[in-house]
């Protein structure tokens, strides 16, 4: 790895990171008040999702074709940072949003990279500073032909939103990922920690930490007390003392239950959470109570495996509260909790409201349920139904009578339904194809 840092470029830094920090902190990023929610993409778009998959929210909606969001990273604080590109193309063809925990938008960028090379490769990890005021992504780029073909591997740094200088490289850091500010990454099969002096993720000093063989990328939780290590398309866990700490000596560590390739592994900010794809889809479960012997080598989980979404990846947890945004104001409680859309609807035709969408609906009592879809501040759709009870309910959202004759008018625009049980309310947008 580089050691040397020009001085121009380090003061420039120490400004831009002074300015960031203050702009961030009147965007009010971090969100530690909040329980865990999930990160992740799924349908070329960016959702939330509460750890038991039962509220779910799109944060991004469909970008603009033939673009799609196409990798997710959350901070321990929980704002989210989502990644849109066309598929295929280089990954120096990018845009960026930034989402405060609450699911607000806190600023936009892009993924930069130093030029000179023929082609880009990234984000092929990406993590976020607890604050969200700093990204890091890992990459692989080349430039020449044949014999004389130089491949390049290693992490960027950079601010999250209207960054202008390059990023910082830090050379053959292979995927890393992120503990508080410090990267963790690796160089072959060796994992080294970034040191707490200076100002990481800026930052060219690192410590050995241990040795896996074919060690594909590592993500340990912010209380530097668990490792997912993950290698041909497994996954090991590890418990440590904390960040930079000995392998424990009684061999308790343990492989996670996965089913198929898996990967991509997210502890949440306290340790008790996990995340991560397989064959499934995205999982979430509790991270393992340690197994009691040598004999047993898979991990019992503190919490079982739940899907969250059998088509979605990437995941990412955090202390998100977007998935569960607060009643609107002026909207009158009644008690209990409001209703929430079960699995909702990943895309929607215009011509389907002729005969009408169904929406499955989890109420906590019995009283009428009713949807509406504007467009703007249009009425287009409609519908209701009565629950008898706690229960979840099923109603059609049809067009109202005014536009049954006029739905390919509503093609491309964005129609926001509203579902109201128990006097609280529910909202999803979807554009309508």
């Amino acid at each position: 790895m580089r050691r040397v840092l020009p001085i121009l470029v380090l003061s420039l830094l120490a400004g831009a990171l002074a300015l960031a920090a203050t702009a961030l902190a009147a965007a009010a990023l971090t969100g530690s008040a909040h329980a865990a929610q999930v990160a992740y993409i799924d349908g070329g778009q960016v959702w939330v999702s509460t750890l038991d998959g039962a509220q779910k929210r799109s944060l991004s909606g469909p970008a603009p074709a033939p673009k799609q969001w196409t990798e997710v990273a959350q901070a321990d604080g929980g704002a989210v940072l989502g990644v849109q590109r066309e598929p295929g193309k280089m990954g120096n063809l990018n845009a960026t949003t930034l989402w405060s925990p609450d699911g607000s938008v806190a600023g936009n960028g892009t993924l930069s990279a130093p030029s000179g090379w023929t082609s880009y490769a990234y984000p092929v990890t990406l993590d976020l500073t607890p604050d969200g005021s700093i990204v890091v992504y890992g990459y692989s780029n080349w430039r020449g032909f044949g014999l004389e073909t130089e491949y390049a591997f290693g992490t960027y740094a950079e601010g999250s939103t209207n960054w202008y200088l390059p990023p910082f490289d830090i050379e053959d850091l292979k995927q890393g990922t992120l503990v508080g500010s410090r990267l963790v990454g690796h160089s072959e099969d060796n994992i080294f920690v970034q040191r707490a002096t200076g100002q990481p993720p800026y930052s060219y000093d690192f410590d050995f930490w241990f040795s896996v063989p074919g060690v594909d990328r590592v993500d340990v939780s912010a209380t530097g007390t668990i490792a997912a290590v993950e290698f041909d398309d497994q996954v090991a866990m590890i418990p440590f003392a904390g960040l930079g700490g000995a392998l424990p000596k009684d061999g308790a560590d343990c492989m996670l239950p996965t089913v198929g390739a898996a990967g991509r592994v997210s502890i949440s900010q306290d340790g008790t959470s996990m995340a991560w794809e397989d064959d499934r889809g995205v999982v979430v479960a509790g991270t393992p109570v340690w197994f009691p012997s040598m004999a047993v080598s898979t991990c019992n989980l503190s919490r079982p495996p739940v899907v969250i979404s059998a088509s979605g990846e990437m995941p990412s947890i955090g202390a998100s509260s977007a998935a569960t945004p607060p009643v609107p104001a002026g909207t009158k409680k009644k008690g209990g909790k409001g209703p929430h859309l079960v699995s909702p609807p990943k895309s929607l035709k215009a011509a389907a409201l002729r005969k009408g969408v169904v929406l499955k609906v989890k109420v906590a009592g019995r009283g009428k349920v009713t949807a509406t879809g504007k467009v703007g501040k249009k009425l287009v759709a409609k519908g209701s139904v009565s629950a008898k009870r706690a229960s979840t309910v099923q109603l059609r959202l049809k067009a109202t009578k005014a536009y049954r004759g006029k739905l390919a008018s509503l093609v491309g625009k964005r129609l926001k339904i509203k579902v109201v049980a128990g006097g609280q309310a529910t909202t999803l947008v979807r554009k309508l194809g």
